[in-house]
């Protein structure tokens, strides 16, 4: 069952107002505590850089309920079963990759051609055959990108460039905990 309390507990501090908004280690220190399971990257990266997206769309997942794994993908790997309902987004960002010099020379961009892999891991949900948003379509199968949507459209650019990459990239994998 989700609880709506957590939820609330979850949001920065002053996040309407990103003059004010609660700073990420005052963050982290108020709210490792209350979610112990969920790893700190993934509370910095996904619920706090991106609260209203996290709180709008994936605020139906009952987090206590899951558990988070880091896990080294091979390329290929991750461009079959890594699925997202903003696939046209995603495919946006890779053509403005390889033809706008502006997102190519971008922080995220050069980080990531120099590199050859992403900054940070992305994080994907492991969605169950019956899985679905809280607006009733069906989630990605097998795995469903919750965060990270630049960094998979970088790297599937450079994939269809060749640029020399890493033989595999960090992904947090988010688990339903069955019985729980």
């Amino acid at each position: 069952m989700l609880n709506y309390r957590l939820l609330q507990l979850l949001a920065p501090l002053n996040f309407r107002d990103e003059r004010r908004t609660e700073p990420l280690p005052d963050y982290l220190a108020r709210v490792v505590p209350l979610v112990p399971a969920i790893p700190e990257n993934v509370l910095a990266q996904w619920i706090y850089r991106h609260w209203r997206g996290f709180e709008s769309n994936w605020s139906f997942l009952d987090l206590a309920s899951h558990r988070f794994e880091c896990e080294h993908w091979p390329t290929d790997r991750i461009i079959e079963q890594i699925d997202s309902r903003h696939m046209e987004v995603i495919a946006r960002w890779q053509e403005l990759f390889c033809h706008n010099r502006y997102v190519r020379r971008s922080w995220l961009g050069a980080d990531m051609l120099s590199r050859g892999s992403w900054p940070e891991p992305i994080i994907v949900l492991a969605s169950g055959v019956d899985s679905r948003y809280s607006d009733d379509p069906l989630l990605p199968q097998p795995y469903c990108l919750l965060e990270g949507h630049h960094r998979l459209a970088y790297l599937r650019a450079m994939v269809a460039e060749g640029v020399p990459l890493q033989p595999c990239h960090q992904i947090w994998i988010c688990r339903p905990v069955h019985g729980s």
